[in-house]
């Protein structure tokens, strides 16, 4: 789906959001560069770059890359697939069921040759297992049949925006439950989210008028 400049914006601002609630993006940092000194509160530079083995980046940053470029192109396929025009498009729930089977397939020709799996061929599959392991397996399928129908209704951008805010509740839950309380960068990090959704929601691309 084609995104306007402003919803492309929006999702760099995005972005932002994930990175300052992570903490991989320093609110002094931030200042520094609205204010276009190119340092912090403590004079230091906002970007360093250490000098970091080659291993750092095979072994650290390409495969992290890659697998956000992996991430966002099966995405943009699922949405492709659940929304065509032709038919309606496919069944949200036979297409979680799909992708389901093929990444236990997946999952267990990995075991064949991992550490894990020869634990489990010498112990059995259902050595360690108590009844709570259900709950990660019974909210994990019923996470991945939400997931569908929102890349089918609502789309992956918007998926996206939904991660994003999921994560600022688990930091309000969690505050809730702990003691720790909400930190100023996940209050920071959500108020960018709820800008950025609103950029997005506000600013559709605008159709090309056909000229005789």
């Amino acid at each position: 789906r084609t995104q306007s400049y402003m919803q492309v914006l929006s999702l760099l601002l995005l972005l932002l959001s994930a990175l300052i609630m992570e903490r991989l993006v320093t609110l002094d940092s931030m200042l520094a560069l609205l204010n276009w000194t190119g340092r912090d509160s403590s004079n230091h530079p906002i970007i360093e770059f250490p000098d970091l083995g080659s291993k750092h980046w095979t072994h650290g940053v390409a495969p992290i890359m890659l697998a956000s470029f992996i991430s966002g192109l099966s995405g943009a396929l699922s949405q492709k697939n659940l929304q065509a025009a032709k038919g309606g498009g496919r069944n949200p729930y036979l297409f979680s069921m799909e992708l389901c089977a093929a990444s236990a397939i997946i999952l267990f020709c990995s075991l064949l040759g991992s550490p894990d799996g020869k634990q489990i061929a010498q112990e059995g599959f259902w050595n360690g297992w108590t009844p709570t392991t259900w709950i990660p397996i019974l909210t994990n399928s019923v996470g991945g049949i939400i997931v569908g129908l929102v890349t089918k209704y609502a789309g992956s951008v918007r998926k996206g925006f939904a991660l994003i805010f999921g994560m600022f509740l688990s930091g309000v839950v969690q505050a809730l439950i702990t003691d720790e309380g909400v930190t100023v960068e996940q209050g920071v990090g959500g108020l960018l989210a709820a800008i950025s959704l609103w950029m997005h929601a506000t600013n559709p691309p605008v159709p090309k008028t056909k000229q005789d």
